[in-house]
């Protein structure tokens, strides 16, 4: 199993905080900082499957792989971000009579086109690997049917031990999203924003608790902690409520007013990742599935208040356009990244011999570019047009 997921929200449906009950319609406001925040992200999911998940045996890589024993975690600000993003589309859109035909028209046209993409790739990836056994990888009988990519319910089947190929391996975490997705704009059409609030607000103390009670009685259950929605709707949740809270000027004004809020609030959630790294817990330990994941959760989400509120160093750090570049790419960054290096790095080895560390460094050096020019491509080309078109149904 392999972490992160891109944040699959509208790019352009950006939050920015009230000020005052006059406020416009905050989904069509636009905070650059939340694009740095993407960006750093994907850079976290980069670099462990770069540099954290490769072997080596020099001292000085051993002690980067330490410090970046949780850059796994990319896939945990993503969720948070996304919980943001998109119930705040959802709050603001809440009276509209196409409330749920536009939003899932709109969801469609950011995912599927270039998720259809991959699973075309998948299919390619399989005639391949019947062909080429033994050079391009193995097709196991406990592989992830194709029918549960269509259905994103592929997360069902990793929970349950089934296997995925590389070119898919990564989608799990938009299964997690869209399930999310699926009962979320009922919940915020249906009932009060105070009763959403506390459903919210169980939801992240009642993950945890399922996360236990899974690992304890299945034995496959902390790979089930890691990719079921249930189980990991801490995260998504957490964004939901900040979005609900910059949309509260009572509250939100307390933290415009108190910027040191953010600080102290980031400091002291940072103590949990530092412990964490510290005591260098498996993605799929124990720990993490009881409190881990929470407690990166919990950071996260003070890094989105950071990204709110933030001035000074902490904003021109998420003000800086390449890492807020990469943010807008993010998506398409995600879903080929590992397909694309590995790749790379297969078909040198086939031609120059499996020398492991000139191999995969070289590997690094072509296949990273290479992922962000197609990234490139695609948001130009493929991903922007879509997204217009998308767009053309109004709430």
């Amino acid at each position: 199993m392999q972490p992160a997921p891109a944040n699959t929200a509208e790019p352009n449906a950006l939050e920015a905080p009230p000020m005052s009950q006059g406020t416009p319609q905050l989904s069509k406001l636009r905070v650059p900082a939340l694009d740095g925040l993407r960006g750093i992200a994907i850079l976290l999911v980069l670099f462990y499957h770069s540099v954290v998940a490769t072997y080596t045996v020099s001292t000085a890589l051993r002690f980067v792989h330490m410090l970046g024993h949780l850059s796994w975690s990319g896939v945990d600000l993503f969720f948070v971000l996304s919980g943001f993003l998109i119930g705040g589309i959802l709050l603001d859109t809440r009276d509209s009579p196409r409330y749920f035909k536009t939003f899932y028209i709109r969801r469609a046209f950011r995912i599927l086109p270039i998720y259809t993409a991959i699973i075309t790739a998948y299919v390619v990836w399989l005639i391949v690997v019947r062909v080429q056994h033994g050079q391009w990888g193995d097709s196991s009988i406990r592989q992830v049917p194709l029918w549960a990519y269509l259905t994103f319910t592929q997360n069902l089947w990793t929970a349950a031990g089934w296997t995925e190929l590389m070119v898919c391996g990564v989608t799990w975490s938009l299964a997690v999203e869209e399930q999310f997705y699926l009962t979320l704009p009922a919940l915020v059409r249906k009932i009060s924003r105070h009763a959403l609030t506390w459903i919210l607000a169980i939801v992240v103390v009642a993950a945890p608790l399922l996360r236990i009670a899974i690992h304890l009685i299945f034995k496959n259950g902390n790979v089930a902690d890691y990719v079921l929605m249930p189980c990991r709707a801490d995260a998504l949740c957490l964004g939901a409520l900040v979005a609900i809270l910059v949309r509260t000027p009572r509250l939100w004004n307390i933290v415009i007013r108190r910027p040191a809020l953010a600080y102290w609030a980031a400091g002291i959630t940072l103590l949990g990742p530092v412990w964490l790294t510290y005591r260098r817990f498996p993605m799929f330990d124990n720990v993490m599935a009881e409190a881990g994941y929470s407690l990166l959760a919990l950071f996260y989400t003070s890094c989105l208040l950071l990204a709110l509120t933030a001035k000074g160093t902490v904003r021109g750090i998420l003000h800086n356009r390449a890492l807020r570049e990469l943010g807008t790419l993010s998506y398409c960054v995600y879903l080929i990244h590992m397909s694309f290096v590995e790749g790379v790095r297969r078909a040198l080895a086939l031609r120059f011999g499996d020398s492991t560390r000139p191999t995969h460094l070289l590997s690094l050096v072509i296949g990273i570019p290479l992922v962000l020019a197609v990234a490139k491509l695609s948001w130009n080309l493929f991903e922007q047009p879509m997204l217009r078109r998308g767009h053309a149904y109004k709430y």
